[in-house]
């Protein structure tokens, strides 16, 4: 049996830090046990919320924090021995295979941008997260690294996603679409047109064409490629639509009369199941592809569950060596099997 993927966990990051992040990694351990988790931050604060025998996990005492309120500059220099940077150099120096972080997106890339090497031929490293689809999950990137792209990296990202959708997900043939305002041959900006020409001719990629936003659940595509401007907007969008669509079921569930109320109780376990399917937790956790080490952005207000499946998402690249594959393909040239 391999041994299992060594995972530093930023312990500090997130809206919750160490409240969320230490149980969330206890219970992952216990239940999974899916991976050796170093769990990276201050060790005062670790230790009382780890159990007596907590099999699997070891502490890498980090004495500083990043702030929200921290610039970049500081990330990058007046904050040494930060929690996610030492997490990060533990990655670099190979002694984990991956980072999980609920800190600031932009200090993770920073630090990840100046920690790790990019795969090479890669140009830039783009933010991939799956979201819940009506036939299953689908992957879509970029989701903001990188407000403006070129052809060239549009087509790096199709194959990102797709090698993220067959070795982590579980997608044998992922199909791949590119975003854009029409499906018509010929429509929407010349950097889509460019980008749609280089996946068409790339045996790598499985290219359906272009697809709109208001189809992105319809199983269409397992992959999504965007440039991060319109990816960003798409996701916050989604994002604000779940929130709205939760807001009008309870006020919905909340007028209801008692003998209502009394008739939706035969149907709770199928109410459950649809809590369950659309639950964001479940697809918790953006991965910084691109980059020569594996490294996955935890939503800053993930909970307990959120947070484990980022670390489930981190040990998923490692085992399927995402990168590795992504590294052979472009120094090939050929389809990676």
């Amino acid at each position: 049996m391999p041994p299992l993927p060594r995972i530093a966990v930023d312990a500090m990051g997130g809206d919750g830090g160490p409240s969320v992040t230490v149980p969330a990694a206890v219970a992952l351990s216990r239940e999974a046990q899916c991976a050796h988790l170093l769990l990276v931050g201050d060790e005062s604060a670790i230790r009382p919320l780890l159990p007596a025998h907590a099999h699997g996990i070891e502490v890498v005492h980090a004495a500083e924090r990043l702030s929200p309120d921290d610039s970049l500059s500081d990330v990058l220099r007046r904050r040494p021995d930060s929690s996610m940077r030492r997490a990060l150099l533990l990655l670099g120096e190979g002694r984990a295979d991956a980072v999980v972080s609920a800190g600031d997106t932009a200090a993770l890339m920073a630090l990840s941008r100046l920690v790790l090497d990019m795969v090479p031929g890669v140009e830039r490293p783009a933010i991939c997260k799956a979201l819940a689809g009506v036939e299953g999950p689908f992957w879509m990137l970029d989701l903001g690294a990188n407000l403006a792209c070129t052809p060239v990296q549009l087509h790096q990202f199709a194959l990102m996603g797709t090698l993220l959708a067959r070795h982590a997900g579980g997608v044998a043939a992922p199909r791949t679409g590119l975003l854009n305002i029409g499906t018509e041959s010929g429509k929407g900006p010349e950097l889509q047109n460019q980008a749609a020409a280089l996946m068409s001719a790339d045996p790598a990629v499985d290219y359906i064409g272009f697809i709109e936003g208001n189809v992105l659940f319809d199983g269409r595509a397992d992959v999504v490629v965007a440039d991060g401007f319109a990816g960003n907007i798409a996701l916050k969008s989604i994002e604000g639509a779940a929130r709205m669509a939760g807001h009008l079921l309870r006020g919905w569930f909340d007028a209801l009369n008692p003998l209502e109320r009394a008739g939706m109780s035969l149907a709770r376990g199928k109410l459950q199941r649809l809590r369950h399917d659309l639950n964001p937790q479940r697809y918790n956790g953006a991965s910084f592809v691109g980059l020569s080490g594996v490294v996955v952005k935890s939503h800053g207000s993930a909970d307990q569950e959120g947070f484990g499946s980022a670390i489930a998402q981190a040990a998923l690249e490692v085992t399927g060596r995402v990168h590795e594959r992504l590294e052979a393909a472009l120094a090939s040239g050929a389809p990676e099997e």
